[in-house]
């Protein structure tokens, strides 16, 4: 018997597949929802007795092989590392260079999470960090061995050193973000000084890691993110992973609810005390791919973002990403604290109440303006209330969710149905950042205007300010709001350091009412834009762009020019004409 049969035989399919996603009891078989396209009837079948896998709905099967690999987007040697190590198989030829690409990163960001792991809880240099989390964040042993948290050391080559010396290469530690070139071209630790959350796969392998300062800044011309991540890579896709879901996974299904949070600690205090469905988002912005992969293990998804301006637009965000996908939203309301860290402090049996009894989304959202605008006192409140709520109504896609609304709705405004009915079905998605374009089959598709992308991408990506800056002049905008954005971020660029992300907030504070309402969409929808791309793919979409936008700007003065020519010819001005062939010249 081979090596790959041996682990064909200690490996069963379904406890294999149901570790991605669930999957219930259809006669001698188990189907589930399948994980590599959406879907609204479970199509995904997978056969104990033949020991495959096979989806109707894509036409996609296998083996344990196979699905290994699409589902983590390794190549064959890389699903059969994996799966060897799971059935306790020792494989004949274990050189990494055999292991394939993916695996051979995977090796090397465990060796790194160990050291980390080391530094932390058995070296002098993690005393601080320690004492950190398990005094002030009263983070317990037990929860920073489950989730294997370290310590980056304060220097600048301690973890490039240890690794080289394992005879990993400089350039694979550059690939999976461990380091990074500093302004002299050397290669130095990315992570530095900072206590580290490693993420896992959903099958327990460290793919990157988030760094999180503890220490009071003693740099007053330079304040450092607080938090710091992995960038994507071949091992690490950070639009379909979450923080803690692979020490969820279980409780997911257990209870059918998973609640997402904000912050690593938020994970850790939450699990401390017994929540275990709960995972964060790595960042504010849901992705598409995150709720997709949490759709694999349950339909209920409760947002329990931060109190502040951030966790608001972040549920905001919640609301517009989820309402396209087949699953319930809910939200957690926290009181009497800033985050659930925070009130776990507190209260635990506090959060243990929220958690197990969510409101649906649009009860939280029509609760908070009803109290936000008091529509019963007065007309003017009425109408600031109905201009929030109704698109939001229209905006549900089951019918009969939305005749509730539109019932309460009347109730509570004491206004007539017909006339919540009749704004419902005008209403339209805000368009003062994008247009709407009216598809061949018949449906409304958001489209961005190019120009809007450019100029978020430098809040994203502020590495190609300088590129983009120096292409982009604010005549070459066609649209006054993006004219004035631009001035916005350029007043910024001359005035602060790219180098770090810039708050969107500052931003925001810059924009008038309008412009401000409707920023969070337009960031959000440039995210999704460039969701699942890696970097060098995301920046040859940015230069498209930016060709496209100024190849329309020299369209536009051809065409004045021309125009110019035409009537300039009419009244024989022949120096105006000479001048405005300079400038048609000069286009070209």
């Amino acid at each position: 018997m081979n090596q790959t049969e041996e682990i064909k035989q200690k490996i069963d399919i379904v406890d294999l597949i149901s570790s991605y996603l669930t999957l219930k009891k259809a006669g001698k078989n188990y189907k589930g929802p399948c994980p590599f396209h959406n879907e609204k009837d479970p199509s995904f079948m997978v056969s104990p007795d033949k020991q495959i896998w096979y989806c109707f709905g894509c036409n996609q099967g296998g083996d344990i092989f196979t699905f290994i690999e699409k589902i983590e987007g390794v190549d064959f040697v890389g699903a059969l590392n994996m799966l060897a190590d799971r059935a306790g198989v020792i494989l004949d030829k274990k050189s990494y260079e055999q292991k394939g690409t993916k695996n051979k990163y995977l090796e090397i960001i465990d060796l790194a999470n160990k050291f980390f792991s080391y530094i932390l809880n058995k070296s002098k240099i993690g005393k601080e960090a320690k004492k950190y989390l398990v005094e002030k964040r009263k983070i317990n042993e037990e929860t920073i061995s489950e989730f294997s948290l370290g310590y980056a050391p304060d220097s600048q080559t301690s973890l490039r050193d240890f690794l080289l010396k394992k005879g990993y290469k400089e350039n694979d530690l550059l690939k999976i973000g461990l380091v990074s070139k500093n302004y002299q071209g050397k290669c130095v630790d990315k992570f530095r000084g900072r206590i580290v959350f490693p993420i896992k796969n959903v099958s327990g392998k460290v793919v990157g890691f988030g760094g999180r300062i503890f220490k009071e800044n003693q740099n007053p011309k330079f304040e450092p993110p607080k938090y710091l991540n992995s960038p994507q890579s071949d091992i690490y896709d950070k639009s379909s992973s979450l923080y803690g879901l692979y020490e969820a996974k279980s409780d997911l299904r257990e209870k059918d609810l998973v609640v997402v949070v904000e912050g690593y600690l938020d994970v850790l205090s939450s699990h401390q005390v017994g929540i275990k469905n709960v995972v964060a988002s790595l960042g504010t912005a849901l992705t598409q791919g995150q709720i997709r992969v949490l759709s694999r293990y349950t339909k209920n998804i409760a947002f329990a973002f931060d109190q502040d301006e951030a966790g608001k637009i972040a549920l905001k965000r919640a609301m517009e990403m989820t309402k396209y996908e087949d699953i319930n939203v809910k939200a957690v309301v926290i009181k009497n604290a800033k985050d659930p860290d925070e009130l776990i402090q507190k209260n635990p049996k506090e959060w243990e109440g929220a958690t197990a009894k969510p409101l649906s989304i649009m009860e939280f959202y029509y609760n908070s303006l009803i109290s936000d605008y008091s529509p019963e006192k007065n007309i003017d409140n009425k109408k600031t209330f109905s201009s929030k709520i109704v698109p939001a109504i229209a905006n549900i896609a089951d019918s009969i969710e939305r005749a509730h609304w539109i019932k309460k709705m009347a109730s509570d405004l004491d206004i007539n149905e017909k006339y919540i009915i009749d704004a419902v079905s005008k209403a339209k998605t805000p368009s003062s950042f994008y247009k709407k374009e009216e598809e061949s089959d018949g449906e409304n598709k958001v489209k961005i205007s190019p120009e809007f992308i450019i100029l978020i991408s430098v809040i994203l990506y502020p590495q190609k300010a300088k590129d983009l800056f120096g292409k982009i002049k604010e005549e070459d905008l066609s649209e006054e709001k993006a004219k004035n954005l631009y001035k916005i971020l350029f007043k910024l660029y001359n005035n602060k350091d790219f180098s770090e992300k810039i708050d969107p907030k500052i931003i925001k504070k810059e924009l008038n009412k309008e412009e401000a309402e409707y920023f969070d969409l337009l960031f959000f929808l440039t995210e999704d834009f460039f969701q699942n791309l890696e970097e060098k793919d995301i920046f040859s979409d940015i230069d498209n762009l930016v060709d496209k936008v100024i190849s329309q700007k020299k369209e536009e003065e051809k065409r004045r020019i021309e125009k110019e020519i035409g009537s300039a010819d009419k009244t024989k001005d022949k120096e105006k004409i000479k001048k405005l062939l300079k400038e048609l010249q000069d286009l070209i």
